[in-house]
């Protein structure tokens, strides 16, 4: 734990780029094609509510024309109800758009019943229906039919005015009708487009809302798996430093303790050399962790590596054994957390070797490149059959000491390996970036190919 602040680097990045992609397939032919239903299903019936009244009330409601098989009144309120009928079905049945077939079938029977209000117009007034056929014709068929029938009921109102009234332009009341009409045609054809667009971006709206609170549902489960795997790095992150710094100073205070026992009757004084060893080892621990606690709460203190190695080395040297250390390189560019998984690894090698290869001489090699670092620890101990290290590095192991290294190793994009032969001693090699960015780009992971596969 006398790491102060050693945060791991892993990024998340299953998590970026976090794109959201949605397909959306339309069905082609005419039969399978869906038009949009047009807006403004409201005014339509205000204007054929307010068409045929104004056309009942200046045609008289009380007069019969014997040329007709029902009165006026009668046949305009038939021909309103089955518009009104015709818009309530369009909009109930088809509001998310009709299919090609039906809105052609829909479009001439609206067509059929507005012939049937101007026969039964002995005014002009019938004539403002005809912009709502072309207006319709434009969300159903797009602009060209749209423009071809609005020039076609333009030159059939300025025909039936000319048939109702040869004169009309001498009359000033069918003269403001015609041009009325007229520019209603015109305005209503400009005005489409516009409202298309309208009714597009407001169903793009709703989409991208939809969309978007489903991406905030996403990003909600999300932050809980970061939560979660935050969690459990910062307990691997514990676990590390509790085992690589007060494992480490525990168990040289029981190896002390163990000498001091084995050598108390045969050599009293090497028993006390091996009590006062076990004590400073029990003080360091006690003052690292007062370090760790205290850097829990204050900011990063400089780490040197070369200087952490020389007091380790002359903690665990002794006359049972030899240690040598041989750095070369700076230490500039390297990041706290990349120095630290080397020092670490050199602390639990030494422990190992302590412990286990009954070694009586170790090797320390570092060199500090201006690419990557490069660690070699030695020993010319008992060494070991490599499928006991398969064992200590399974994750179900008990042991967290050379898992915890190559924890440490791969997180800032190192590679650990261990060579031994029984009888011959032990190596560990770690190599560690300067830069793990550039792996991004290739450069140190192909320089080093070839040695990468062969392990």
């Amino acid at each position: 734990m006398s790491e102060q602040n050693d945060r791991s680097e892993s990024s998340y990045s299953h998590l970026r780029g976090i794109l959201h992609s949605w397909s959306h397939e339309f069905t082609e032919g005419l039969s399978e094609r869906v038009v949009p239903v047009p807006p403004f299903r409201f005014v339509f019936t205000l204007m054929y509510i307010g068409v045929t009244g104004t056309i009942a009330y200046f045609g008289g409601l009380w007069r019969w024309d014997d040329s007709l098989p029902v009165s006026r009144p009668v046949g305009l309120g038939v021909l309103l109800l089955l518009l009104l009928s015709l818009e309530r079905f369009e909009q109930r049945r088809y509001s998310d758009g009709a299919p090609i077939p039906v809105a052609l079938g829909l479009l001439l029977g609206r067509m059929a019943l507005f012939e049937g209000i101007v026969a039964l117009d002995s005014s002009m007034v019938s004539l403002f229906l005809y912009p709502i056929i072309p207006f319709s014709a434009y969300f159903a068929f797009g602009s060209t039919a749209s423009n071809a029938l609005a020039m076609l009921y333009l030159i059939v109102g300025i025909v039936r005015t000319l048939r109702l009234n040869s004169t009309w332009y001498l009359d000033p009341q069918n003269t403001t009708t015609l041009l009325a009409f007229i520019f209603v045609t015109l305005f209503v054809q400009v005005v489409a487009p516009v409202i298309r667009r309208d009714e597009q971006n407001r169903r793009q709206m709703e989409q991208l809302l939809s969309d978007l609170q489903a991406s905030h549902l996403r990003l909600q489960a999300y932050a809980a798996q970061v939560a979660d795997l935050a969690a459990a790095e910062e307990r691997n992150r514990l676990a590390r430093d509790i085992h690589d710094s007060l494992g480490h100073y525990l168990t040289a205070v029981n190896i002390q303790m163990e000498k001091s026992l084995a050598y108390w009757d045969r050599d009293r004084e090497m028993a006390l050399q091996a009590l006062q060893e076990a004590k400073r080892s029990a003080s360091e621990a006690l003052q690292d962790v007062r370090r760790s606690v205290g850097a829990l709460r204050e900011t990063e203190e400089a780490f040197s590596l070369r200087n952490a190695l020389r007091e380790l080395v002359e903690r665990a040297s002794n006359d049972q054994l030899s240690i040598t250390l041989d750095i070369t390189g700076r230490e500039e560019g390297y990041s706290r957390t990349a120095l630290m998984a080397l020092y670490r690894a050199v602390q639990e090698g030494l422990t190992n070797t302590q412990r286990y290869a009954q070694a009586s001489l170790a090797t320390i090699e570092l060199h500090l490149g201006e690419a990557e670092a490069t660690l070699s620890l030695r020993d010319n101990g008992q060494g070991f059959d490599p499928a006991i290290l398969d064992q200590r590095l399974d994750p179900d192991h008990q042991g967290y000491g050379l898992r915890g290294i190559r924890e440490r190793v791969e997180l800032v994009s190192g590679r650990m390996v261990i060579t031994s032969t029984p009888g011959q001693g032990a190596e560990l090699a770690i190599s560690v970036p300067k830069n793990s960015s550039r792996l991004i780009g290739g450069e140190w992971l192909d320089a080093h190919a070839p040695e990468a596969r062969s392990r």
